[in-house]
């Protein structure tokens, strides 16, 4: 459910694979109530065994906010939706009555990404073992995800840099061309 796999293959009566949807996906992102604290990657996993991932968030201390709350009051009509998905963004619009713990059907990263909600920069962190999570404080919001790594950056900012130093060298070698053509060229 975690992973937000919206269908599971399986073979029919004729043995032709059939895909049946899963009831248990929780969708691209959701607001839990109870976070469990773990302090080792291993009681992270072995907690996941008998998670009930729509409500219950498993963390891992040493990896999150010291203020983040244990729990959370749960408003019936909150919703988080992902209304734009590319490679490098995602972009999601979200409200709740409370502030909550989200989740996200996405594999925790951090290198490269940053998020914001309503453009101001805030933290994100690992949950379930491999998904992101964040606070998300009560209201309307606007959530967006951008992948723009320091590698990428200076790549192409080095990329350019090349171009240009190509493009000059090509105009030099063109105008010291035309240069020579014309002193050798017979005068009249």
């Amino acid at each position: 459910g975690m992973l937000n796999v919206k269908y599971i293959l399986q073979r029919g009566q004729d043995g032709a694979p059939v895909a049946l949807q899963n009831p248990m996906a929780n969708g691209n992102a959701w607001f839990v109530e109870e976070i469990e604290f773990k302090t080792t990657a291993d009681e992270e996993i072995k907690a996941l065994d008998s998670l009930q991932t729509a409500r219950k968030a498993i963390l891992n201390k040493n990896n999150v906010p010291e203020t983040l709350a244990s729990s959370f009051q749960r408003d019936s009509t909150a919703y988080i939706n992902l209304t734009e998905y590319k490679l490098n963004y995602l972009k999601y619009t979200s409200s709740s009555a409370f502030d909550g713990l989200a989740v996200f059907s996405e594999m925790y990263y951090p290198h490269g990404w940053t998020v914001t909600i309503d453009g101001k920069e805030v933290s994100h962190f690992r949950a379930n073992y491999v998904l992101r999570a964040m606070e998300i404080p009560a209201g309307t919001h606007l959530i967006e995800f951008r992948f723009q790594p320091e590698v990428i950056r200076r790549g192409s900012t080095i990329a350019i840099a090349g171009s240009v130093l190509i493009l000059l060298v090509f105009l030099g070698a063109l105008f010291y061309s035309f240069k020579q053509q014309k002193r050798s060229a017979p005068q009249q």
